[in-house]
């Protein structure tokens, strides 16, 4: 939500505006990104415990699903990787989606490249319409 001040501080253009807040959109993406997988690396050294070996008889304690599970489940089911970069820079931070993404679709070989192509998709609209509120609003009183 800084497009308002940039644009009426630093009279940038819209390619302007895109270009920087594109710059820092991405560079954001790929710093969470990494913090993130930093952070779910030391969360399983920390918290999981250690999987023994497994015989033939014997498959392991039985995975208990909570209401926090099968929505989580649910989620992932209905939106998918595409729904939730969508609405990272709109609903979701770039820091929780980008985690989200991290997490859960970690085999993705795609999956910056929708981040990233949501935030220009949100910086143009952000941009367009701030640039031109102005021009909206006077043109209605």
């Amino acid at each position: 939500m800084t497009f308002p001040l940039v644009i009426l501080e630093f009279q940038f253009g819209f390619l302007q505006t895109i270009f920087w807040t594109n710059i820092g959109g991405i560079a954001g993406i790929y710093f969470f990104a990494y913090l993130s997988q930093m952070l779910i690396d030391w969360w399983n050294r920390t918290f999981r415990p250690k999987k023994k070996a497994v015989t033939a008889n014997r498959t392991g304690p039985k995975k208990v699903f909570t209401r926090r599970n099968r929505r989580i489940v649910r989620i992932k089911q209905r939106y998918g990787l595409i729904g939730i970069a969508a609405s990272t820079p709109f609903l979701l931070s770039i820091p929780v989606g980008t985690f989200l993404v991290v997490r859960y679709y970690r085999t993705v070989k795609a999956r910056f490249l929708y981040l990233i192509l949501s935030n220009v998709v949100w910086s143009v609209i952000y941009t367009a319409f701030y640039l031109f509120w102005d021009d909206l609003v006077l043109q209605r009183v």
